[in-house]
């Protein structure tokens, strides 16, 4: 592993265990029962922020920006669709704009492989390392330099971001056929148990095709830098950096659908104690979603008919954790 990364997975402690069981105890002893979610965000407030007076929560929404598979023989826009999408945001247009504007957090768009560029703007920071990843059932999806620079620039984006005085940061996605992905990196944690997988995964001869792909490309979640360079993205990768850093910085994390989610899988199998800084937000019906959230052990707070990406879920999960603050403050005398 390379050194620099090391170093900072080794720096990542665990929550203040005795703070979060603290606000639990105050909460629960309270004559007035509060609100279970809300209280369970509190303790993991209590614990990261070790008080349980915690300030006004200043928040960032990073969506970080690439197509996927563009070589998979899907590619039908050429990165068109994910382009015009990424300009309407940087323009301060996209609906995740108009929901980060009311919640009080800020937007920022990061290009780490969209295939067509974007031009140079305030509303987009050019971090791109390649044209979309290549397709993993062909070829490894990325190299390592290229799966290096972005996991380094998510490292670098999480401690700016905290040097800014940023205590919450809620995790989005942008780019073509990103669930193809997240799919096989979630599917690659359920190695030996791909039985356990929805139905609609493992009907007629998928699962029989699933299980040749995952032993013949050698996707092992045992080594997660190595299963992130063959079948992640560089999208996926900046994530799993600015989850580590971020964790490192004693910040909380708020994640949505299934692309934000594999960065969650892949930056848990490096270091187990980013669970203490991860939180969810909402619940989808989509099935890699919900076999991270069986992966992981999580319940959402809020279900959803129709998967969102470009961050809106984790928009939501911001709102929730405001609201834990404003319970805290205003029940923990």
């Amino acid at each position: 592993m390379d050194p620099v990364l090391e170093q900072i997975i080794n720096a990542i402690e665990p929550m203040d265990l005795a703070k979060a069981a603290e606000c639990y105890q105050r909460l629960a002893s309270l004559t007035i029962r509060q609100d279970s979610k809300l209280s369970y965000l509190a303790g993991r407030i209590a614990g990261v922020q070790q008080t349980l007076h915690p300030e006004k929560l200043q928040k960032a929404i990073a969506i970080f920006a690439a197509d996927h598979a563009v070589d998979g023989g899907e590619n039908k826009t050429q990165g068109k669709t994910s382009k015009a999408d990424a300009l309407e945001i940087a323009g301060g247009k996209g609906a995740i704009n108009k929901v980060a504007h009311r919640i009080g957090a800020g937007v920022m768009l990061l290009d780490m492989g969209l295939e067509e560029d974007l031009a140079e703007s305030q509303g987009v920071q050019n971090l791109k390392v390649m044209h979309g990843s290549h397709f993993w059932a062909r070829r490894d999806a990325m190299s390592e330099d290229e799966m290096m620079d972005a996991l380094f620039s998510g490292l670098q984006l999480g401690e700016n971001l905290a040097e800014e005085g940023y205590t919450a940061i809620g995790l989005g996605n942008l780019g073509e056929r990103a669930l193809l992905t997240a799919f096989i990196v979630t599917a690659a944690f359920f190695r030996g148990q791909l039985e356990d997988l929805p139905a609609t995964m493992t009907s007629g001869q998928k699962l029989d095709s699933l299980k040749r792909v995952i032993e013949d490309m050698n996707f092992d979640p045992k080594d997660p830098l190595d299963l992130l360079r063959r079948a992640g993205s560089p999208d996926i990768a900046a994530m799993v950096g600015c989850i580590l850093s971020a964790a490192r910085c004693h910040m909380l994390v708020v994640f949505d659908n299934a692309v934000t989610g594999a960065a969650v899988l892949l930056a848990r199998a490096l270091c187990p104690t980013v669970d203490d800084y991860v939180c969810p937000s909402a619940q989808y019906q989509e099935p890699v979603h919900q076999m991270q959230m069986k992966k992981l052990g999580l319940k959402p707070f809020v279900e959803l008919e129709q998967n969102l990406d470009q961050g809106m879920g984790s928009a939501m999960g911001l709102t929730m954790l405001d609201a834990a603050v404003q319970m805290m403050n205003d029940n923990l005398k």
